[in-house]
């Protein structure tokens, strides 16, 4: 066997490719740079694909870490690639879970959605995520984002203290 010292022997179920309880956590920071979001996105996607999630909640999960990073990049950090975005993640087979804060003062996070349009840029991101994520929460200084997919979904935006 590859891999695997003279001596030993290496014994795999019969489903040697599923795991129990897929669970796995990260964290990170990167700087505020078009690549380095990229290389971040590819990361979340590959853990989610390794522990064998849902496609459905990879593809969201993926799209809202993208527009979370972008409005990061571009409205939180200002493009100041000395400024850092900060990503955390938990991964499980009954949730998602995706922080992203930047080092930006933060927005007005009592906007109304109702009026922005999917192909409209301003607003577009918070938007997605909003309808993509079961549940999103925003620090009240609106540098903080939470977003999360569970199996018992509550379907509920809220804020927190953060």
């Amino acid at each position: 066997m590859s891999g695997v010292p003279n001596g030993f022997t290496v014994s795999t179920p019969a489903s040697e490719h599923s795991l129990r309880r897929p669970f796995a956590e990260l964290g990170f920071a990167i700087a505020s740079k078009e690549l380095a979001l990229a290389a971040a996105v590819a990361t979340v996607r590959r853990t989610m694909e390794m522990l064998a999630l849902d496609n459905d909640w990879i593809s969201r999960s993926e799209l809202c870490l993208q527009e979370a990073l972008l409005n990061a990049l571009c409205h939180g950090n200002r493009r100041d690639p000395s400024r850092e975005i900060h990503v955390r993640c938990i991964f499980s087979a009954v949730k998602v879970e995706l922080h992203v804060e930047d080092d930006g003062t933060g927005y007005e996070s009592n906007r109304d959605f109702s009026g922005v349009r999917g192909t409209s840029p301003g607003g577009r991101g918070l938007f997605l995520i909003h309808q993509l994520m079961d549940s999103v929460a925003i620090n009240r200084t609106g540098n903080h984002i939470v977003m999360s997919l569970t199996k018992e979904s509550s379907h509920g935006n809220q804020r927190y203290a953060g």
